[in-house]
């Protein structure tokens, strides 16, 4: 199942293939691979994280290696990059057209700005434009289309969101509360300014998967590029959401709802990411506390934390990584210009995978600071059985899967929580019993089999 070339090849032929016959207005090619305008270097000084020989993440070149690890291996303590994934794994279109647009639209309003040419080199300061510039391009009658959370980092060292009051508001709503803060005051004018979990405001039907209704706004995912992805025990994208950042913004120290693992795809504009050792999975978050943001330049003691990082990496234009947000971790964008990337949660077909993510919500493994909400815990597990059972009543499934879902399904039995063992035991008995579907069988009709609804915790972005 590690694809061969030649295979993977195909996969991204009919990917493409699908966006172009399926493109309805949003979901037209791009023309160019990715960039969309934005710079393709780092300007000449721009700092950076010191990052040493033994903290650079894993690299491999082709699709077949990166699809094994993706699927089938372990990923705590590690980031494994592809470069140039976007391209090779077909996701080239997947950020809508409007966005690509507004994306254009700020790199040519930004380069005429004196200070897109002098930036200051501390990362919270500086006058930031591009992503305002982004959306005044996008227009109210776009950002009425779509919902997303912005952030503001005025101040070194912490990232605050822009509170909007009813979670279910449009995106231009957030933006209006954006604007009055800034008249108030509260928010600096030339604080730079993150969008994270940039998705539809309503439900519509994917484009390319038509049996699934989605508020993901990507257009294709890597859930996409091969059939593989179906059939692991956990694969979100239902809800997942497009990040569009500038330098000083990013995601700050947290560890993710449960421990699940992130493949991450970058389209444009440079970020630096950090992950931290399982060891250090209490001790550091405890010590930098939750959303601290390594501006930079870097204080004596930033510098002392980051030089204990499992990992640091450069994510570069085009690049798609893969790593655990089990561990505490952290990104920051650097650069002039937009940083615009997703990511998709999953569990691949593995038994260590499995074991973590049975551990979520327990003292010992997870920081408490960042547990999902017990409830959405048990329907997250409801999910990961129905998936499993689901692929395993497929004829003709591969026998190495077969036997890595069977390890997952003994993973559970074994070590989850007293919930896990009790759907297991439904199972064995020919009972089938959902939380979800009890509280209310009218909203389980739309849902996407296959994916879970991440709730979020609502103090840092969902994901980098």
């Amino acid at each position: 199942l590690a694809f061969g070339c030649k295979i993977a090849t195909r996969w991204k032929v009919s990917v493409m293939a699908s966006v172009s016959s399926s493109a309805s207005g949003d979901c037209v090619p791009a023309v160019e691979d990715y960039g969309f305008g934005q710079p393709l270097e780092l300007p000449k000084g721009e700092l950076i994280w010191p990052i040493r020989k033994d903290q650079r993440p894993e690299v491999v070149h082709s699709v077949s290696e990166f699809l094994e690890v993706l699927h089938f291996q372990p990923h705590l303590d590690r980031v494994v990059v592809l470069p140039g994934g976007v391209h090779l794994l077909g996701q080239q279109h997947g950020v809508p057209e409007v966005l690509r647009h507004a994306c254009v639209a700020s790199a040519i309003a930004c380069s005429s700005h004196p200070l897109y040419h002098h930036p200051s080199q501390s990362s919270c300061t500086g006058g930031a434009k591009a992503v305002r510039s982004f959306l005044d391009a996008l227009g109210k009658s776009q950002q009425d289309r779509f919902r997303a959370r912005l952030w503001h980092y005025g101040f070194r060292g912490k990232e605050k969101e822009v509170k909007k009051g009813n979670k279910k508001k449009s995106m231009r709503e957030t933006v209006e509360a954006l604007r009055r803060e800034e008249m108030e005051g509260s928010v600096p004018f030339d604080a730079p300014i993150y969008i994270s979990e940039l998705r539809w405001l309503e439900k519509v039907r994917h484009p390319i998967a038509h049996d699934e209704m989605v508020k993901c706004s990507t257009c294709v995912d890597i859930y996409d590029f091969t059939s593989l992805s179906r059939r692991m025990p956990l694969w979100e994208r239902s809800e997942g959401g497009i990040f569009i950042g500038e330098r000083g913004t990013g995601s700050g120290m947290h560890v993710d709802q449960c421990l699940w693992s992130n493949v991450g795809r970058n389209w444009c504009g440079f970020k630096l990411f950090a992950v931290w050792g399982w060891e250090e999975r209490h001790k550091i978050p405890g010590e930098v506390g939750k959303g601290r943001i390594f501006h930079l330049p870097l204080t004596c003691e930033e510098e002392g934390w980051l030089s204990r990082a499992r990992v640091l990496a450069l994510v570069r234009p085009g690049d798609v990584w893969v790593f655990s947000g089990g561990q505490p971790h952290t990104a920051l964008v650097v650069g002039d210009g937009l940083n615009i990337s997703a990511y998709e949660s999953l569990v691949p077909a593995n038994r260590e995978a499995m074991e973590l993510l049975v551990r979520s919500n327990t003292r010992k493994a997870h920081w408490e600071a960042c547990w999902m909400d017990d409830e959405d815990l048990d329907e997250l597990y409801e999910d990961v059985v129905d998936n499993l059972q689901r692929s395993m009543r497929e004829p003709g499934l591969d026998a190495r899967l077969r036997a890595r879902l069977q390890e997952c399904m003994q993973a559970m039995r074994e070590q989850g929580d007293p919930y896990c063992r009790e759907l297991w035991e439904q199972e064995d008995r020919g009972e089938r019993r959902r939380q979800r579907e009890e509280e209310s069988s009218s909203d389980s009709a739309d849902e996407d089999p296959k994916a879970k609804k991440a709730k979020n915790s609502g103090s840092e972005p969902a994901s980098c």
